[in-house]
C-alpha cells in the first residue's frame, strides 16, 4: 500500500460522510454513483477497515471511520495551506530566474504542437532555456498574468486579465471507445449517438470552464443532457477509464495519437473545431521579441487536426 495519502479519494469519503447518501454525494462530485462507490471501496481496502456501514436503506460511519474522518478533516486544510506556501515560494524563485522561458499548456493540447514550438525555439532562439508546464486553464491565465509563465498554449474561448491571444491552429473532438463497442467501425459519430452512454470528459469546470460549458451547450442543442461519469485531468486517465469500461471518452483528436491499441477513436460530426491559441502578456517587454517571433511563426504553421 502506498504511504502517500490518496487525496482525491479522501475528498470522496468526506462528501459521502457529509451526505450519508452515495447518490447525493455522487451528484455533488459530478460522478456516477457506481464510480463513487467503487472508489470508496478501493480506499477502504487500502486502509484495511470499513469507513461506512451500508444497507439498502441507510449509510452511516463505522466507529473506525468516524475517527479517521475527524482526523482527515483536520489534515486537509493544513495540507492545502502548506501546498500554497510551497507553490508561492517556487513562483518567487521562478520570477527571479529571467533566463528561464516557461510555456504552460493544457494537458490536452497535441504533443505535436509542443514539438513544433521546440523546433521554432531551436532554429531561432537556441540559447533560450525553454521549459513546458502542464497546467489547467484558470491557473494558466493567472500564471501568465503574474509573470510566472511567459506564455501558454490552450483552447479558446478563454477570458481573463486581457492577455494577447494568437490563433495557431484547431483541433476536433473525438469519441474514444473500447474495441468491442457498438460504435467501432463508424467513420464518424454524431453527438446525439452518445446520449445513452456514460461519458468521460476532459473539460470540467476546474480544467477549462469555457470548454465545459461549450460541450454542455452542444449536447443541449442535440437534445440531451450529457451523462458525465468521470472528469479527467489527463488523456492517459481517460484511456484507462475507457479500458475499465466506465464510459466513452470525449477527447481532442490531437492527443489520440498516443492512444493504446486496445481503444479506438472516431471524429464527432457536427461540432465546430476547437481553436488553439498562443497566449502572453502584452506588456512583457523583456521577452517581447521572442514572444512576437514565436507567435508569428506558429501562426504561419497553423496546425489542424482531424480537419
Amino acid at each position: 500500500m502506498s504511504s502517500f495519502p490518496p487525496l482525491r479519494k479522501l475528498h470522496y469519503v468526506l462528501a459521502v460522510a457529509r451526505e450519508l447518501h452515495f447518490r447525493k454525494a455522487a451528484e455533488r462530485l459530478n460522478l456516477s454513483q457506481p464510480s463513487l462507490s467503487r472508489r470508496v471501496r478501493e480506499l477502504e481496502s487500502e486502509l484495511g477497515f470499513e469507513i461506512f456501514r451500508r444497507d439498502h436503506h441507510f449509510v452511516e460511519t463505522t466507529e473506525a471511520g468516524e475517527a479517521f474522518l475527524a482526523d482527515v478533516e483536520q489534515i486537509l486544510p493544513r495540507l492545502q495551506a502548506d501546498f500554497q506556501r510551497a507553490r508561492d515560494h517556487a513562483r518567487n524563485i521562478s520570477r527571479r530566474n529571467s533566463a528561464l522561458f516557461i510555456i504552460g499548456h493544457s494537458p490536452f493540447v497535441p504533443t505535436a504542437l509542443r514539438r513544433q514550438i521546440r523546433s521554432v525555439q531551436r532554429r531561432k532562439f537556441a540559447c533560450l532555456n525553454l521549459q513546458f508546464r502542464t497546467v489547467f486553464a484558470p491557473e494558466l491565465i493567472e500564471s501568465i498574468a503574474s509573470g510566472t509563465y511567459q506564455a501558454g498554449v490552450t483552447f479558446a474561448p478563454l477570458e481573463g486579465y486581457g492577455l494577447q491571444q494568437i490563433p495557431i491552429g484547431s483541433d476536433r473532438l473525438c469519441v474514444v471507445t473500447n474495441q468491442d463497442s457498438s460504435l467501432t467501425g463508424s467513420p464518424a459519430v454524431a453527438l446525439a449517438d452518445l446520449r445513452l452512454h456514460p461519458l468521460i470528459v476532459a473539460c470540467s469546470d476546474r480544467i477549462h470552464p469555457a470548454l465545459y460549458q461549450q460541450l454542455v451547450a452542444a449536447c443541449a442543442s442535440a437534445g440531451f443532457k450529457p451523462n458525465i461519469a468521470e472528469e479527467v485531468s489527463s488523456p492517459q486517465e481517460a484511456f484507462e477509464l475507457v479500458l475499465d469500461r466506465v464510459g466513452l471518452a470525449i477527447l481532442p483528436f490531437g492527443v489520440c495519437a498516443e492512444f493504446p491499441p486496445e481503444v479506438k477513436y472516431f471524429p464527432i460530426g457536427g461540432l465546430d473545431p476547437l481553436p488553439l491559441i498562443f497566449m502572453y502578456r502584452r506588456e512583457d517587454s523583456h521577452h517581447a521579441e521572442i514572444l512576437g517571433d514565436l507567435a508569428d511563426l506558429l501562426q504561419k504553421k497553423c496546425l489542424e487536426y482531424a480537419s
